[in-house]
């Protein structure tokens, strides 16, 4: 049976309350449509329903505010990334789309390059969803292609390229796993990420 993205975000909501409250409590209360909204009319393309789902179920967390070190919850998505909010994401949106790739990007927002695809500086069909210290970001690629929904890294120095998640559902699959793993005590598959929760607060992955 499929696990919708509703149900594997409340195993994650449930184990953190549990393991990791610090972090718990950080994450926002589902995110107003109507920036949800503004955020597709300034992409002008239609979000995935795994991400949908994901800002109809919480609105990240706030990456602006003063956590001491910064590390205090920087550790909720692997890599030691921030879910960011969608009044986050639509500003990160519209400073990046400024410096589109020129290889890709056309004025009337179609795209030479496909879904997946490699891209300098910016690509205006990629969509902000998480922020680390070093100000990357994960994107969702909205571009066509069988990659359509691919979660990609953006760097200013590198600019886009491949993660290893094929969608947003794919982050917090692993996520679900590997706080499950961390539960139960039992050992993580060898590769594989794992969480280290420090004073209650999930902070890394190793």
């Amino acid at each position: 049976m499929t696990v919708s993205v509703e149900q594997t975000w409340q195993r994650i909501v449930a184990l953190l309350s549990e393991h990791a409250p610090v972090t718990a409590r950080e994450i926002r209360p589902p995110a107003p449509i109507e920036h949800v909204e503004r955020l597709q009319d300034a992409v002008g393309l239609a979000l995935p329903a795994d991400l949908r789902a994901w800002w109809a179920a919480m609105d990240g967390i706030d990456d602006q505010r003063d956590h001491g070190t910064g590390s205090r919850v920087g550790g909720l998505v692997p890599n030691s990334f921030v879910p960011l909010t969608v009044k986050r994401a639509e500003e990160e949106y519209v400073r990046q789309s400024g410096y589109p790739d020129t290889g890709c990007c056309t004025p009337e927002g179609t795209h030479h390059k496909r879904a997946g695809d490699t891209g300098f500086p910016f690509c205006t069909a990629l969509v902000p969803i998480c922020r680390d210290v070093s100000g990357g970001l994960l994107c969702v690629d909205l571009r066509p292609g069988d990659d359509h929904g691919r979660v990609m890294n953006w760097y200013a120095s590198e600019g886009c390229y491949p993660s290893g998640w094929a969608g947003v559902a794919e982050i917090l699959d692993e996520i679900a796993e590997r706080l499950g793993d961390y539960a139960d005590g039992g050992e993580v598959p060898y590769g594989e990420r794992h969480p280290v929760i420090t004073e209650g607060a999930l902070t890394q992955w190793s």
